[in-house]
């Protein structure tokens, strides 16, 4: 089994606009540094097609190539869904849902965006416990 990181992304603050500036900077600089299919794993359909909308036009510069998941483009480095098992393989997982991601899809690393709210917080401490009885290794990394 291959070791598997998860950095947590803790927000001071429940500003979803910070926070998914927050995410499409992570997406960007993923796509840049060239890590790999990129999944970000969305809460439900509205934030999927939130950041579908977003990812075309976050910055004026910057083109993210990326799909929904399910128009099945293989030929994109980032897929946008809010599917929990995913029917592909992916190098890098953002998460932006409340469950842990599941263990079978063998990224390479796992950004998991937690929200101040102590509802996210708790949710978090249950995927930290999740992560680290499968022996990832974790990170934490507070956001202003």
């Amino acid at each position: 089994m291959k070791s598997i990181e998860v950095i947590f992304h803790h927000f001071e603050n429940d500003d979803e606009k910070k926070q998914m500036n927050y995410v499409y900077r992570l997406v960007e600089k993923g796509y840049k540094k060239r890590f790999g299919q990129i999944y970000i794993h969305a809460s439900n359909e509205e934030q999927a097609k939130l950041i579908d909308d977003q990812l075309w036009t976050f910055r004026q510069e910057s083109f993210i190539p990326h799909s929904r998941l399910e128009d099945k483009n293989q030929n994109v480095p980032i897929s946008i869904g809010c599917d929990t098992f995913p029917d592909a393989s992916f190098d890098v997982i953002i998460n932006l849902s409340d469950q842990a991601e599941d263990p079978s899809l063998q990224p390479k690393k796992i950004h998991e965006i937690v929200l101040s709210s102590e509802e996210k917080r708790s949710l978090a401490r249950i995927k930290w416990k999740a992560y680290k009885d499968l022996n990832y290794r974790i990170k934490s990394h507070r956001v202003n």
